[in-house]
Formats: structure tokens, sequence, C-alpha cells
């Protein structure tokens, strides 16, 4: 769901038109038009992962899916994408899913309940490699259980960098 939205999915896919986005007051038509082009990217974006989860239900599976970055489309400002210095919440705050299927979750129950516990905790992807670790029970000297977010040991006071500013869901970026 990167710019130039409408050349991020089929045609079959353009299903949002910028007639639905008319609760968004203050902002034009061909603003508008790429908030659909938008919407209806990241539908196709949802249509893939749920096709992707779909090959894996009947396994013994995890599926993660997590975004490189957020888009802002209009939200705050006339503004579409994401830059490296001026972000906000919409650029920052990304998508995560760790998903299990039924037959992980009857192998791995606890493991599935601290996947769980973890769904509103602040993450950078940066630890990423920890969580993979953590899910595979795999120790390395490099493996720190505080950096992984399904981990009990998560250390949910580590600052989040945005473009060299600390980032905190509640003030957004300030000075480091």
């Amino acid at each position: 769901t990167h710019s130039s939205y409408i050349m991020r999915y089929p045609k079959e896919y353009d299903k949002i038109s910028s007639m639905s986005e008319g609760g968004f007051k203050g902002i034009s038509e061909q603003q508008k038009r790429i908030k659909a082009e938008y919407d209806n990217a990241v539908l196709y974006n949802d249509f893939i992962v749920d096709e992707i989860i779909r090959r894996f239900e009947n396994r013994n599976a995890v599926v993660i899916y997590i975004s490189d970055h957020g888009e802002e489309v209009y939200d705050t400002r006339d503004y579409a994408g994401h830059d490296e210095i001026n972000g906000n919440r919409y650029m920052i705050e990304i998508p995560m899913l760790i998903w299990t299927s039924k037959q992980f979750q009857a192998v791995y129950p606890d493991l599935c309940q601290r996947i769980a516990i973890s769904v509103n905790l602040p993450f950078m992807t940066d630890d990423m490699i920890h969580v993979l670790l953590d899910l595979m029970d795999i120790e390395t000297e490099e493996y720190d259980p505080a950096k992984s977010v399904i981990n009990k040991a998560f250390d949910i006071s580590r600052k989040r960098i945005y473009g060299g500013k600390i980032y905190d869901k509640q003030h957004g970026l300030q000075k480091m």
C-alpha cells in the first residue's frame, strides 16, 4: 500500500470510490479519490494476507504479517505518503498480525496466550528477530527476551525511535 496506490491492486479490487469518502470534510475530490485508492490497496492487501493464512489453516503453523511503515492519507494535513522526518501515528503505528492455526494453538497453548497478551504492547520492528527466536524456542547469545513482545520479560519501557526522535503513542514524536 505504498504511494501510487492505484498501482497496488488489480482492477477487480477497485471497489471503494471517492463517493465513499464523503465523510471526510475539507478535502478535495482528488484527495478523496486518492483516499479511495489507498482503501482499495488495503482491501487487496487484506485479501492477500487472508489467502496466505488459508494456505496454513490446516497445519501446525504461525503466520506473521507486519508492515514496513504506515501511510498518512490526508488524515492531519494535505499530505499522502510517509516520511522519515515528519512522521505521525499514521506512519508509525503499523499493523502487525501473529496468526496461529487451531493445531498450533492445541500444541502450544502457553505460547498462544503470550501472543494474545502482547496485542497492545508498544513494539519496534527492529526487534522482530527476538520474537522469531522466541516463537521457535531458539536461544543464542544475541537473543534478548526483553526485546520479544511475546515474552514475559519484554521491556515495555524501551523507547521507540523514529527519525531520530522518541515516539510515544500518547504524545507523538518528541526530541531525544
